[in-house]
């Protein structure tokens, strides 16, 4: 086996090759004058078992790069290629809603179904039932809600656990059936892209609580931080978001729930909250 770090996820990669002690090489990617893609491999690959380490965000790039690795990893004679993407960009957009538009899902599926096999932690899965939908070769899905609910047993005492809306609840009360604390959801109204309203769907004592709000993936965090707003009211103890794949795509979102909450995520996608590691889930899926 072969551990490929690809540009997203080097550091993670690196992890996963210490822990199964198999080799490690990274996937050299440049960008020549016009902004084409450059690739190549720094190590003979024939015969040899290739897991590729990328994670969908950003996303544009790193699905060309990939892409790009995967065929000429198939022409050097690659005996198997094997695809880790933590985050896997495109799978909330699952439906044509309105005339004309791309359902990117299933074409990013096919795009990557010349992996011979694609593992990735807690899709977004809303209409679909399961990865099948969408990728034609074999898939893994794994979950981080184990390393979630240690990590919150650890630095918490009876906290409430909160879902910011209704589709974030199913982590939420997954989360608080494990460690043995309550459960409670906001109900969301969306108004546009960046405007949104939540309030409680059942009544709750928040007050001098520590209150964690658990959502799979922090895009813009509009809806957290009105959640956010909501409980501040109530004055609780503390309040903390913890997320699966942070993205904090709105900067001055971003700030107003820093300032407001702490905030922590796994690692599916680096950044300075990071502090739950996914390396080990993922390489005993390898072994």
């Amino acid at each position: 086996m072969l551990i490929i770090g690809c540009s997203n996820s080097r550091i993670l990669a690196k992890n996963i090759a210490k822990i199964l002690k198999v080799e490690y090489s990274e996937l050299t990617v440049k960008k020549f004058p016009d902004s084409e893609l450059y690739i190549k491999f720094e190590t003979e690959i024939k015969n040899k078992e290739l897991v590729f380490i990328q994670t969908l965000h950003p996303s544009n790039e790193a699905i060309l790069e990939l892409i790009l690795a995967a065929h000429t990893a198939k022409e050097l004679e690659a005996k198997k290629i094997i695809l880790v993407t933590p985050y896997l960009a495109y799978i909330r957009q699952d439906k044509r809603f309105n005339p004309g538009e791309a359902v990117s899902s299933k074409i990013v599926g096919k795009l990557l179904e010349i992996f011979d096999k694609v593992i990735t932690i807690d899709p977004h899965l809303h209409r679909f039932k399961s990865l099948k939908e969408v990728f034609h070769t074999q898939t893994l899905k794994l979950t981080s809600n184990g390393l979630i609910e240690e990590f919150i047993a650890k630095k918490f005492k009876n906290p409430i656990i909160i879902g910011p809306d209704e589709e974030s609840y199913q982590w939420a009360r997954e989360t608080a059936l494990a460690i043995g604390a309550h459960a409670a959801i906001f109900k969301k109204k969306r108004f546009s892209s960046t405007k949104v309203r939540v309030i409680l769907k059942s009544p709750i004592d928040v007050k001098n609580k520590d209150i964690i709000i658990i959502d799979d993936i922090i895009s813009t965090g509009h809806t957290i931080l009105e959640a956010i707003k909501n409980l501040k009211i109530h004055k609780p103890k503390s309040i903390t978001v913890i997320g699966i794949h942070g993205i904090f795509a709105d900067k001055k979102i971003y700030q107003e729930i820093k300032k407001y909450s702490t905030i922590y995520t796994t690692n599916t996608i680096e950044n300075p909250h990071a502090k739950i590691d996914i390396s080990n889930l993922i390489a005993n899926s390898l072994k």
